[in-house]
């Protein structure tokens, strides 16, 4: 993960840049590193994507989208900016499919590239699991650097798109897992946001016999438990080397760091830490359980900056969000400055499609500095894969501060989550062995040998 880590390395060099400004008013299975490899320059090879769009032929491409909310969060984005680019285009018409929780829109994608019918522009995951599928099948079309330059992209944020030297998404966000925090309600109950794991369950037993959660997680979509499990295995080993060299098996998962982080995790959730019966709790539901002041905290990635800005939500729950790190281990050996982050989500252009061409003109247009990245930050969102440092506006919220500045001062960076580094066939399985673990269906001694196996797998047919 060499790439990706010195990739985030460079963002926190412009995010401290972006907070002074503010004070004014590659290869999936390597280890983390600190050196620095920018990503392979790819040429255009598909056809389709080297013709000229006609500006005056009437054209119609779909936009699939895994952002079903058109009213807030990225999906207001993506609305905002098609609405404009159709504007400016009156011969362009874009509509527009949903489909959430992402594991429902996974299956129609692939359902898509099975019958050659992957829509013009589609919501995509970096990693070769996630791409090798359509690459194989000639589904997408290729970029290169040179179509977004001077745009602020961060280098090696194209490195998880990137297959054998060749582009095939955009990269949209850098993405980070963070604790979002109602601070009002927790010193309504005598209590300080968390420093240490520790101070979780002193949180959770404080508020027993309440009708608050401590902590609202997401537990029927699987994707969150795992980042959940990487932040834990962390703090516990102290680092991310321990599921990188797992993974690349250069080391194992049937490690007493992961069977201790086994066992804290069941112990939290016996706690009642995350509430009854959260492996039934959605991503939507969990959100909206901590945005309606229900529950003290909220485990998700960055992606959610835009919560506090949400009108959905009571303005005295928004007011009174911060945000903070995953916890540190008590003994100091795992440190909150040590980041889960990488580079998320971005959007591929289906090279099989009558408007091809246009729609990959719509594409590289998206992501000009002034619309994505100032649109996304301006509007509280996300953070983009994209300097946005000129986009500041001295008006940020404080959990736009908060993230800003959690970025800014890690000094260790994971490069991908480990769900992203299995194999397409495998990762489901190693998905349901940490539900099942949650829910106390193996041992932690069992779960160990279990993902390890599937490590193994996931490594043989990575590499044949």
């Amino acid at each position: 993960m060499k790439k990706h880590l010195n990739a985030l390395a460079l963002i926190m060099v412009i995010v401290l840049v972006v907070s002074a400004c503010g004070n004014n008013n590659g290869n999936s299975n390597s280890s983390p590193s600190k050196a620095s490899d920018p990503a392979t320059t790819a040429t255009t090879a598909t056809t389709a994507t080297t013709e000229t769009p006609d500006s005056n032929k009437k054209v119609e491409f779909k936009f699939f989208s895994n952002n079903p909310d058109r009213t807030g969060g990225q999906g207001l984005a993506e609305q905002k900016l098609i609405d404009q680019y159709m504007s400016e285009n009156q011969n362009v018409k874009i509509t527009v499919e949903t489909l959430s929780p992402d594991p429902q829109f996974q299956d129609k994608l692939k359902i898509y590239n099975a019958s050659d019918n992957v829509p013009d522009v589609t919501m995509m995951w970096g990693q070769k699991r996630y791409l090798d599928p359509l690459v194989k099948n000639n589904a997408l079309v290729t970029f290169t650097k040179e179509d977004f330059a001077g745009q602020g992209f961060i280098d090696a944020a194209f490195d998880s798109f990137t297959l054998d030297g060749k582009i095939y998404g955009i990269p949209k966000n850098t993405d980070f897992l963070v604790l979002f925090v109602n601070k009002k309600l927790l010193a309504d109950n005598g209590l300080e946001p968390p420093k240490t794991q520790g101070d979780l369950f002193k949180i959770t037993e404080k508020l027993k016999g309440t009708d608050i959660v401590p902590m609202a997680l997401d537990g029927r979509d699987s994707w969150p438990l795992a980042l959940l499990f990487d932040a834990v295995v962390a703090r516990q080993s102290g680092g991310f080397d321990l599921y990188h060299k797992a993974i690349d098996r250069t080391g194992s998962f049937n490690n007493p760091d992961v069977v201790a982080s086994a066992k804290t995790i069941q112990e939290m959730v016996k706690s009642g830490m995350f509430g009854e019966g959260f492996l039934n709790l959605d991503y939507g539901g969990a959100r909206n359980l901590f945005g309606q002041g229900k529950a003290a905290m909220y485990l998700m990635g960055e992606w959610e900056m835009g919560i506090s800005s949400d009108a959905n939500f009571p303005e005295d729950v928004r007011n009174n969000m911060i945000v903070i790190p995953w916890p540190a281990s008590d003994d100091g050996k795992g440190k909150t400055t040590d980041l889960l982050a990488w580079f998320g989500g971005g959007y591929s252009v289906a090279a099989k499609t009558e408007n091809s061409a246009e729609a990959k003109k719509f594409a590289i247009w998206l992501f000009k500095k002034e619309n994505w990245a100032k649109t996304v930050w301006q509007n509280g969102i996300t953070f983009p894969a994209q300097n946005y440092d000129e986009f500041k506006t001295g008006k940020e919220t404080q959990v736009q501060n908060d993230l800003t500045n959690i970025l800014g001062s890690a000094t260790i960076f994971s490069g991908a989550n480990s769900q992203d580094l299995f194999s397409t066939s495998t990762a489901k399985s190693y998905l349901d062995a940490i539900t099942e673990m949650m829910a106390s269906k193996s041992t932690p001694e069992n779960f160990a040998e279990k993902i390890d196996a599937i490590a193994d797998k996931s490594y043989k047919e990575m590499n044949p």
